[in-house]
């Protein structure tokens, strides 16, 4: 929450140009009714608007730096959302990510880029709030969110997945503030039945992998929390009956085609070499060879079913055997899997980027499709560089996969004629004049928003935004 309305001071700035350069804990002061405040503005930079860069200059403090700051590099704004990582780094991990005996060794290391993953060292971080850390802190400015206000949008979304209305917040900072302990406890009972919730109601939705993540969440705070124990041995029980049936149904197929190939395997005809006088000679029948006595009926079914037996007890072909194809089942887990390409097309595809279970993050072809050979089941992410992330669970075998980030955002531009008047969509700043695009979740095709116009008097409008539509909106003063 901190760290959100530090980043909300700094769209403010970098709407009036301002590349702030010197973003830490010291700049960052407390009101005493707990609003946060970003101070000092002493070495910061009026950005060229047309390049949106300004020549790097080695001032600021070493330990928030980013490494185009540190190498003499150009700037830009995103040289803010980096050092806003760092800070976010600092308040949940409980140590800076770069550290060093002095400050050389220090900007050593930033410019490398090499750091312990926060999750690493504070699980309580959970995934969610690890890849919003992760992506501020990308060692390239095109590998982090492109503005802050990106960020500002991960960071409310984080704190309503936890309960936290973006709204709310500076309420929920002025009684943190008021007593840091009490809040602190009650906010982890708040978290643990909100997340429970949550969790819930996304394996209700059949998004598996997101209420595991929330789960995870819950029990990193609360590692004998009863009501989550249970949901997860449920799903357990449920995936173990899944893959015994499934075994089951490929030792019954298997079973079946052993029995065909070892009946036709009983008689063959066998047909002479040519020039050998015979052929399908007139006046010779054909050659009859017999593989092996067959076995009697009865005798024959209980060896079928003592392989069956046998494949179900887990017990493999032994070396030697000769024997090819899948391995059986084994009693702790389901049959081994054949790897098998996944066709996966992304759009839109320009800038985008993918990622296949936890593996980097890479770009996304031109064409939008690529094909991958995965052997066991993952989530396949895309990202595009505005704004939407898509995830979607995938099988091996399954032939293909479509992320879809198409969007279509509703777009608010707010206008006054009276000088010296900012304003603000939804309490995050905004510029006079320029459309501002309110993004949609993918469901709806509208949303209300709130629009504040501060200048000579206070003026606050709620208006209707539509998916693809741009609404006016006047002052009313």
């Amino acid at each position: 929450m901190i760290v959100l309305q530090v980043c909300r001071a700094l769209v403010h700035a970098h709407v009036v140009g301002i590349l702030y350069c010197d973003v830490k804990p010291e700049n960052v002061m407390i009101r005493s009714d707990g609003v946060v405040k970003l101070m000092d503005f002493g070495i910061s930079h009026m950005v060229d608007l047309e390049r949106l860069t300004v020549t790097g200059q080695l001032l600021g403090s070493p330990a928030y730096m980013a490494p185009e700051h540190v190498e003499g590099r150009r700037l830009d704004f995103r040289t803010d959302v980096f050092a806003a990582g760092i800070v976010l780094y600092q308040l949940t991990v409980g140590k800076l990510p770069f550290e060093g005996k002095n400050p050389h060794e220090v900007l050593k290391r930033i410019a490398e880029c090499k750091f312990v993953d926060p999750r690493q060292v504070n699980p309580r971080i959970g995934n969610r709030l690890g890849r919003i850390i992760l992506r501020a802190m990308a060692a390239e400015p095109a590998g982090r969110y492109p503005s802050v206000g990106e960020m500002v949008i991960a960071l409310e979304e984080y704190l309503e997945e936890s309960g936290i209305a973006h709204d709310k917040v500076a309420a929920e900072l002025a009684r943190y503030f008021q007593g840091p302990a009490a809040y602190e406890s009650a906010l982890e009972e708040r978290l643990i039945d909100h997340l429970a919730r949550r969790g819930q109601e996304l394996l209700d939705q059949d998004n598996r992998a997101g209420a595991l993540d929330v789960f995870d969440r819950v029990l990193t705070i609360d590692p004998d929390n009863q009501k989550v124990i249970e949901i997860l041995d449920g799903i357990n029980r449920r995936t173990r009956i899944k893959t015994g049936a499934l075994a089951a149904a490929f030792v019954a197929v298997m079973g079946t085609c052993a029995f065909v190939i070892h009946r036709r395997s009983q008689v063959t005809e066998v047909q002479p070499p040519p020039g050998s006088g015979g052929g399908s000679w007139p006046g010779h029948a054909p050659v009859t060879q017999i593989a092996h006595e067959p076995a009697p009926p009865e005798e024959a079914d209980a060896a079928i079913a003592s392989e069956d037996d046998a494949l179900l007890a887990g017990s493999g072909a032994h070396p030697g055997s000769g024997a090819t194809g899948p391995e059986p089942a084994t009693p702790d887990g389901p049959p081994a899997v054949v790897p098998a390409d996944i066709r996966v097309t992304v759009s839109p595809a320009q800038g985008s980027e993918i990622r296949f279970g936890d593996g980097d993050w890479a770009s996304v072809p031109e064409t939008g499709v690529l094909v991958r050979t995965i052997d066991h089941p993952l989530t396949i992410t895309a990202r595009n560089p505005c704004c939407e992330m898509v995830g979607k669970e995938v099988r091996v075998g399954q032939p293909e996969v479509v992320l879809d980030m198409n969007f279509k955002p509703g777009r608010i531009l707010a206008t006054c004629s009276y000088p010296d008047t900012t304003v603000q969509i939804d309490e995050r700043s905004a510029t006079l004049g320029k459309p501002t695009p309110i993004f949609l979740d993918g469901t709806l095709d509208s949303r209300t928003v709130k629009v504040t116009f501060i200048g000579r008097k206070l003026d606050t409008q709620t208006v209707q935004v539509r998916s693809g539509k741009t609404t006016e909106v006047r002052c009313a003063f």
